[in-house]
């Protein structure tokens, strides 16, 4: 079996890579490759399948769909697309997400696993990682925290780990590039501890479920 993960950001790829070396260990015959996006972009009121990639997600889903389905036709494969709920609703959010790729007449095994709100919720899922990368975090700040909450999740992360809190790191990182930076610096140090069966965040929970349906428990 090969999977083929279609990733948001650099960050979402660092954190997925550290998953799957995990759930792959042993499993000589499960394979898997990332495609990480510049963002999430958005939907195209009148999408063209071979117009020009723009590197974000939801703009190009159609163009990598189609490409992936095409590479993979001959072997046992999956395409498992990743991306942040963000605040739309999930299950409006979903129901689109199924419409595009139906309307790309994409027929290859493929599911949506979305993060609510934000892939920095799976992070916070897993306290005794979180707390293995970073021994002074502030765990009054994360009691706080409700799972899989929308609350501004990748602001919540940042104000348990970073020296200072929040308004420390927006003073520090006022760019979108800095923050991008520190993201992936997160889902590195923290998914090297990560414990994928013990996970507390109820969207990571079932991204976990979709992929051990096509790897084996």
């Amino acid at each position: 079996m090969h999977l083929q993960f279609l990733i948001e950001d650099m960050s979402g790829e660092v954190l997925i890579r550290h998953i799957m070396d995990k759930l792959v260990m042993g499993k000589e015959s499960v394979t898997y490759d990332c495609k990480a996006f510049k963002g999430i972009g958005g939907f195209k009121k009148n999408p063209v399948h071979k117009s020009v990639k723009t590197n974000k997600l939801l703009n190009d889903l159609g163009i990598y769909l189609k490409g992936f389905e095409k590479s993979l036709q001959n072997i046992d494969a999956a395409i498992i697309i990743v991306l942040d709920n963000d605040r739309r609703n999930t299950d409006e959010f979903r129901k689109e997400l199924e419409m595009r790729a139906l309307g790309a007449m994409i027929f290859i095994d493929h599911v949506f696993c979305i993060a609510v709100e934000e892939m920095e919720a799976w992070l916070l899922g897993d306290k005794e990682a979180l707390f293995k990368a970073y021994p002074d975090a502030r765990e009054s700040i994360f009691k706080e925290y409700k799972q899989d909450h929308i609350c501004g999740t990748w602001e919540v992360l940042a104000n348990v780990v970073y020296k200072g809190g929040l308004k420390k790191f927006v003073k520090d990182c006022p760019t979108y590039r800095e923050i991008g930076k520190y993201k992936s610096i997160w889902a590195d140090e923290i998914g090297t501890y990560m414990n994928p069966d013990v996970n507390k965040s109820p969207s990571f929970q079932l991204f976990m479920r979709e992929v051990q349906i096509r790897i084996g428990s």
